[in-house]
C-alpha cells in the first residue's frame, strides 16, 4: 500500500470510528471531513509528505477546522459549531464545499500541517480511565489513607486535562460518581451485560503530564489549536472548553519532551515506593513497535521499586482496518478483533501492572506464574474494556 493509500484508509478508518451507523447526527459532520480529506487527491499527495508520526490525516483535518474558524469561509463555515454554540443542520451541500475550500486553499493547508502538531484532548475519554483506575486501585480507591496516596503520569497530555479525573463527575449508564460540585460532567454510555465499576477514586497525590509540546490553557493562541483537534462537535467544543477551565484553575506540572526520553525521569521523580499510574489515551498506537517495547521496558523498570499500572485507551496495531493486537500485548478475544476489522476502529482499554515487590499485595497479583524476565516480579495484563473513541460509551469486558 503506498503511503497514501494510508493515509486514505486511516482517515476512512477514523471516520467509520467516530460516525458509525447509529451515531447521534452531530457527528455526521466529523465524519463528511475525514471523507473529503479521504477523496482529495491533491490534498493525500501533500499529506504523504510528512513524517507519518505526525499523524497526517488527524494532522489535516485540525488545520481545515483551524482555518475554517479562522476565517469563516461561505458556505463551508456554516457546518461548524462555534465552542458554546449548538450543532448546525449538515446537508449534501458539504462535500462540494469541502473539497472546494481544499483546493482553493490547499498551500495554507499544507503549511499548517507542515508547523503543527495534532494534540486532541477529548476529556470525555477520562471516563474510560477513570474506570480503569477504579478496576485496578483496589482498597486504595475507598480507604482514602496517605497510605494508599497515588501518582499519575499522563502520555501525550496535551494541555493536561487528563491529569484531572479527581475533578470530574462522572455518569456511566446510570450511575453517578464524582465531586458533586464539579465544574463538568461527563456521559458515558453502557454497551453490552456487563456493568462497569463505579468510578471511585485513590487520591492523586502528585500529577504530571508528558507532551512533545505541550499546550497552556490560559494562552488563546493554544485554546484555539486545540478546539481546531477536537472532532467538529458541539458536545466535545463543550467539554473541551470546561475542562480547559478546570486545567486553568488548577495548573498541573507539564514537561516537555518525548515521552520515551522524559518519562524514566518522571517516574524517578515520584516519592519512593508511591504507587503510580501511567496513563495513556491514543498514545501507544502511534508508537512504532520497538518504542512501545521500550516503553513496556520502562514501566517494567520503574515496577522494580514501586507498583506501576499502565492504563492504556489506545485502538488496535498497526493503525488500520488490518489492526489485531493490544498496544500492551495483552491476548484480545478473536471476535473482538473480527469486529474492528469489519466495522471500524474503536478503543481498547487494557491495564498492565508491573510491580517487582510480592509484598505489596497489589489486587492484580492474580497469576502468579506470570513474571516478567526483566525485573522479577509480577506483569499482569487485563483487558478490561473496549469504548468509543470520544467517550460515547463504553462495553466492559473484564
Amino acid at each position: 500500500m503506498s503511503v497514501t493509500e494510508e493515509i486514505r484508509a486511516q482517515a476512512l478508518e477514523v471516520a467509520g470510528g467516530w460516525s458509525p451507523p447509529g451515531a447521534p447526527e452531530s457527528w455526521r459532520l466529523t465524519a463528511a471531513l475525514f471523507q473529503a480529506i479521504a477523496a482529495h487527491e491533491e490534498l493525500l499527495g501533500q499529506l504523504a509528505g510528512l513524517p507519518p508520526d505526525r499523524l497526517p490525516a488527524l494532522l489535516a483535518s485540525a488545520a481545515i477546522s483551524y482555518l475554517v474558524r479562522r476565517d469563516q469561509p461561505v458556505p463551508l463555515a456554516a457546518y461548524f459549531p462555534a465552542p458554546g454554540a449548538p450543532q448546525p443542520p449538515f446537508d449534501d451541500g458539504f462535500p462540494a464545499a469541502a473539497r472546494a475550500f481544499i483546493s482553493a486553499r490547499l498551500d495554507d493547508i499544507t503549511a499548517e500541517c507542515r508547523g503543527r502538531r495534532y494534540q486532541m484532548n477529548e476529556v470525555a475519554r477520562c471516563t474510560q480511565i477513570a474506570l480503569g483506575v477504579a478496576a485496578t486501585a483496589g482498597s486504595s480507591a475507598t480507604t482514602g489513607s496517605p497510605a494508599d496516596l497515588v501518582g499519575l503520569a499522563d502520555l501525550g497530555t496535551g494541555a493536561g486535562l487528563g491529569l484531572h479525573l479527581d475533578r470530574y463527575r462522572y455518569l456511566v449508564g446510570d450511575r453517578a460518581s464524582g465531586p458533586r460540585t464539579a465544574a463538568m460532567s461527563l456521559r458515558c454510555d453502557v454497551r453490552g451485560p456487563r456493568e462497569p465499576p463505579r468510578v471511585t477514586l485513590p487520591p492523586i497525590a502528585e500529577r504530571v503530564g508528558i507532551d512533545r509540546s505541550p499546550l497552556d490553557p490560559r494562552d488563546p493562541a493554544a485554546r484555539s489549536w486545540l478546539e481546531a483537534c477536537a472532532p467538529p462537535e458541539a458536545g466535545g467544543l463543550a467539554r473541551l472548553a470546561a475542562a480547559m477551565e478546570v486545567a486553568r484553575r488548577n495548573p498541573a506540572r507539564l514537561v516537555a519532551g518525548d515521552v520515551l526520553t522524559a518519562l524514566p525521569a518522571v517516574l524517578d521523580g515520584f516519592p519512593p515506593g508511591r504507587r503510580v499510574i501511567v496513563t495513556d489515551a491514543y498514545l501507544a498506537v502511534f508508537l512504532a513497535p520497538p518504542q512501545r517495547a521500550e516503553l513496556t521496558a520502562i514501566l517494567a523498570r520503574a515496577g522494580r521499586t514501586r507498583p506501576v499500572t499502565w492504563l492504556s485507551l489506545d485502538p488496535l496495531v498497526p493503525l488500520g482496518p488490518s489492526g489485531h493486537d493490544s498496544v500492551q500485548g495483552i491476548p484480545l478475544p478473536a471476535a473482538l478483533v473480527r469486529d474492528y476489522q469489519r466495522h471500524g476502529v474503536f478503543a481498547v482499554l487494557g491495564a498492565r501492572t508491573f510491580d517487582g515487590d510480592p509484598d505489596h499485595g497489589h489486587p492484580d497479583h492474580r497469576d502468579p506464574d506470570h513474571g516478567h524476565p526483566d525485573h522479577g516480579g509480577t506483569d499482569c495484563g487485563r483487558l478490561l474494556a473496549r469504548a468509543h473513541p470520544s467517550g460515547e460509551w463504553v462495553e466492559w469486558l473484564d
